[in-house]
């Protein structure tokens, strides 16, 4: 910590600080997982801190930054072998445009039902009413709704997001399962 401030308290202050922007940094290029890339990020610069320390000069807050820069590029390398839920929910929804047998779409359906319930009451209430106006009146309406969580709108996109991503990860399972069983 001497490396952030002079004194504990300023290193405290600058180290929120730089947490803060480097969760910010993550959220910005779209990690639904931020928080703990920010935290993932302090570990490495720590665990380096004392070899950088001797010949690092200029603002701490940099190196944190370039750190999260790589950490970001190899986060990315890991999700595009991974599922994004995000082309998932692009291809279910090509999918269910394009159905035309009801038994499969009604499958679909189930799916989604099932997954819904499965959330906690806070989350299935929250993606419900995130969902439900369109336009402006959606825009105004999801104001409400984070000023009601006492959040950002940002973080109520990343929270979403990951309500989605756990909605996507079931239903791709129902779906395999009940095809299966078919």
């Amino acid at each position: 910590m001497s490396w952030l401030g002079p004194s504990a308290e300023a290193a405290g202050h600058k180290y929120e600080h730089i947490r803060q922007s480097v969760v910010k940094f993550f959220v910005w290029h779209g990690c639904w997982d931020a928080e703990d890339l920010a935290d993932e990020t302090i570990d490495r610069v720590t665990r380096k801190v004392s070899e950088v320390m001797a010949d690092y000069s200029g603002d701490p807050a940099l190196y944190f930054y370039g750190v999260a820069k790589m950490l970001l590029k190899e986060h990315r390398r890991h999700e595009a072998l991974r599922t994004d839920p995000q082309s998932m929910e692009l291809r279910v929804s090509i999918s269910i445009e394009e159905e035309s047998d009801s038994e499969q779409l009604d499958r679909r359906l189930e799916c989604l039902e099932l997954c819904i319930n499965e959330l906690s009451v806070e989350n299935r209430q929250l993606i419900i009413d995130y969902y439900r106006e369109a336009k402006r009146a959606k825009i105004d309406f999801r104001r409400r709704i984070a000023e009601r969580l006492g959040v950002d709108l940002q973080a109520l996109r990343v929270r979403v997001f990951r309500i989605r991503a756990t909605l996507f990860k079931c239903m791709e399972k129902c779906l395999d399962s009940r095809g299966r069983m078919q």
